[in-house]
């Protein structure tokens, strides 16, 4: 029994020795489409679980995983297509199909190795068609036809899926965009005049130049981060509070732990780790409030540590939270950028409410005031 002996269980059961004749029997393939209609849709769905788990399982971060059931309208079109030589309805092995949409070029692959793991593949009907003349550009993907392993099928959920086929394709983000344009120019494409041929070809190249851009730049960026996080933990002297360096610095044995988990504790919500849109905040707020350097940073947190929780709780009455409100990892450097800001001048206030969303009012800040001026003037004699 071969590694594909498992797909050929539907056809089996479908009279595979009662092929249609002619093309003249297509209406006797859309009845037998109408018939397995449903329980293509029922594996359809129940298919994609299983790859979103997989993927999951796997590490693969993708943007969606699609699925549907051929139209009748598209199957017809496909099964009377002079260049195909269609004869029943088990040639067509897209009845069913699903499409990993992953967010780079790169991840492709990946996302393809889950596929051979997970499935039994048809190696003759699959197809890379990343794989195309250097003069060629466009829609890439890797496509397989394939169902599931013989020992899935063994299970209660997957036992009447046995034998069914399917199309999975595998491409990135742009090139899936540029599929779904292309669909309304594929049928008329060698009617329309050569400059608008060219010019659509020239769209499919500067699509794949974005694409490798992307890429480019995805490295570029992982390459500053960790040139960043060195920096951060050798302490190299005024490296500048942004977005980059602070989430660093919060990710590496953070001076911020224990008193993130007291302000926790405070006011009464569970500590979560900090997110991108987060980290961005802060670093606005702690550059505002004069800790413009992880340097300073440092020194202003050892100098009010106890002063930062002493502030938390004696203004926590002034600031609406709900119940179980989430405290995000970092938020001691929040509290005491807001410590050092309130004790200014007016004017710096409104920077703050204007640049970060903070919420206050001139009643709040009446209070917040002479607390913040008093616990640094304690603190930091």
């Amino acid at each position: 029994m071969s590694d594909l002996d498992g797909c050929l269980i539907f056809t089996t059961m479908t009279e595979p020795d009662k092929p249609s004749s002619n093309k003249a029997d297509i209406e006797a393939a859309l009845a037998e489409f109408d018939e397995r209609k449903d329980h293509l849709q029922a594996f359809c769905e129940r298919t994609k679980r299983l790859i979103e788990a997989s993927l999951e399982d796997a590490g693969v971060r993708v943007q969606s995983v699609q699925a549907r059931v051929k139209s009748r309208k598209k199957l017809r079109e496909k099964y009377l297509n002079p260049e195909k030589s269609y004869t029943r309805l088990d040639d067509i092995t897209d009845l069913a199909a699903l499409r990993i949409i992953t967010y780079y070029e790169d991840e492709v692959d990946r996302a393809a190795d889950v596929v051979r793991r997970e499935f039994e593949i048809d190696p003759a009907n699959s197809v890379d068609r990343r794989e195309t003349e250097p003069d060629r550009f466009g829609y890439h993907a890797v496509n397989f036809v394939c169902c599931h392993t013989r020992s899935r099928a063994q299970d209660v959920e997957y036992r009447k899926f046995a034998g069914v086929r399917c199309e999975i394709q595998i491409t990135s983000i742009l090139r899936h965009a540029w599929s779904e344009i292309q669909h309304d120019w594929y049928d008329l494409r060698d009617a329309y005049p050569e400059d608008i041929k060219r010019r659509f070809a020239r769209m499919a190249a500067l699509l794949e130049i974005a694409e490798s851009e992307f890429l480019d730049i995805r490295k570029k960026r992982s390459d500053y981060e960790k040139s960043v996080a060195l920096q951060v933990e050798a302490k190299v002297a005024d490296l500048p509070v942004d977005s980059v360096s602070l989430k660093s610095f919060l990710a590496q044995d953070s001076p911020t732990e224990a008193s993130d988990e007291a302000i926790a504790r405070l006011l009464g919500g569970p500590l979560i780790e900090m997110g991108d849109q987060h980290i961005e905040l802060l670093s606005k707020v702690a550059n505002l409030a004069g800790l413009t350097t992880l340097e300073r940073l440092r020194e202003a947190l050892q100098t009010y540590g106890a002063g930062i929780l002493e502030f938390v709780e004696r203004c926590r009455h002034l600031w609406y939270r709900a119940p179980q409100s989430r405290i995000p990892r970092g938020s001691s450097i929040f509290y005491l950028s807001i410590m050092l800001v309130v004790a200014k001048a007016t004017d710096e206030i409104l920077k703050l409410v204007e640049q970060t969303g903070y919420k206050t009012s001139p009643e709040n800040t009446a209070v917040e005031r002479p607390i913040a001026q008093e616990i640094i003037a304690r603190y930091g004699s």
